[in-house]
């Protein structure tokens, strides 16, 4: 900013001395105008020193609430400061690790709303209840689910790894051949709904064949070519013995049986086998999937201990300890779910012992008496 009157101070000095023919300087005057220039760039000094300031503090509040965010984020899953590390082979944290339990067999192991056998059973019937081979038949879809539930427990009596000595496997003992043709092979060994679903539309196959329940449980049994070849029921005496059991446990379900989806229809010590198999079952893929996940974490920790000390600033290093924090807590919360799975696991087998002390002291008392 400019001031006019020093320089009119100097033109009239100037025009003085020259009207006078002798030149001078009017020193007061220059110095007047120093003071005035010099006082005019401190203030502009004084103000780029307070937007420098303001400035800096601006960022400061910002790099706070990004660090907040970031320590948030740890918390939660996913955060952006470490993008790198949770991308290491591909492992990214907040899929591995959630609030939520994401193990694919935590649902048969926990909550209110947990995965039974006899729930998988009720929905696979649900989904093929309605097939109109059965209706052709004149089955409805609660009766499916009755001779389908009663199949299921001739077969394995509930157990998930029942395998026999001709290679049947799984809930519905569909041996590898068979389980090649639907289309489930190998998985089925490691999936007990498709070792039902499997079964549920092999038993409809034959549905489809035979036009009858009773000669489709036979073809199930002993297979479609022999009942083609005798023309029924094989003189067999494990088919005659099968198809008879089934229908005996299907005549228990269909007395007390609602609708297709209900549970709570399984006898006591059914229910004690069903349980300790799902569990034990669901406990151990449990624990080989949080092994992995276990690994994944260890080796995003290993990355970031590394990084700590080549930290660029104090920052960084603080947010990758945050991080390294964060991990420690995720893995505590996986080796916490996997004792609970052990125990559930240790329960049902508890359960188990429990049911056949049950029918053992039940089948001497009836001897006693």
């Amino acid at each position: 900013m400019s001031n006019p009157l020093p320089l009119s101070i100097f033109a009239l000095s100037a025009s003085m001395a020259l009207a006078q023919g002798v030149p001078e300087v009017d020193v007061t005057a220059i110095e007047r105008l120093k003071s005035l220039i010099s006082g005019a760039q401190a203030e502009r000094a004084e103000v780029v020193q307070t937007n420098e300031e303001l400035t800096r503090q601006i960022g400061s509040r910002s790099d706070q609430i990004v660090a907040l965010r970031d320590t948030i984020n740890l918390l939660r899953g996913s955060t952006g400061m470490t993008a790198d590390l949770e991308g290491l082979d591909g492992l990214v944290a907040g899929a591995v690790y959630s609030i939520d339990d994401n193990n694919p067999y935590a649902a048969r192991l926990f909550g209110d709303t947990r995965e039974t056998i006899e729930l998988m059973i009720a929905e696979t019937a649900v989904k093929h209840g309605s097939d109109p081979a059965l209706a052709a038949i004149g089955v409805n879809p609660v009766e499916f689910r009755s001779w389908f539930q009663a199949l299921v427990k001739q077969e394995s009596r509930f157990q998930i790894g029942a395998r026999s000595p001709k290679a049947a496997f799984g809930l519905t003992q569909i041996i590898p051949g068979t389980a090649k043709d639907l289309g489930i092979y190998p998985a089925y060994y490691e999936d007990p709904r498709l070792q039902l679903d499997g079964g549920a539309r092999y038993l409809l196959q034959q549905v489809k064949r035979f036009k009858s329940m009773p000669l489709a449980l036979a073809a199930y049994n002993a297979g479609p070519g022999a009942v083609l070849k005798h023309g029924g029921i094989p003189p067999y005496r494990e088919t005659q013995d099968y198809v008879v059991r089934i229908t005996g446990y299907y005549n228990i379900y269909a007395a007390q049986m609602s609708g297709a989806d209900q549970v709570g229809t399984l006898a006591l010590e059914d229910i004690a086998l069903a349980e300790m198999s799902n569990i034990s079952d669901a406990a151990i893929s449990y624990a080989g999937h949080s092994q992995e996940i276990l690994i994944q974490s260890l080796s995003r920790l290993k990355e970031i201990l590394t990084r700590i000390p080549a930290s660029a600033s104090s920052k960084e290093a603080m947010n990758l300890n945050s991080y390294a924090k964060a991990e420690v807590a995720r893995m505590a919360v996986v080796l916490t779910r996997l004792l609970a799975a052990k125990r559930k696991a240790e329960w049902a087998q508890y359960g188990s012992l429990y049911a056949a002390y049950a029918r053992d002291q039940e089948f001497f008392e009836g001897l006693i008496q």
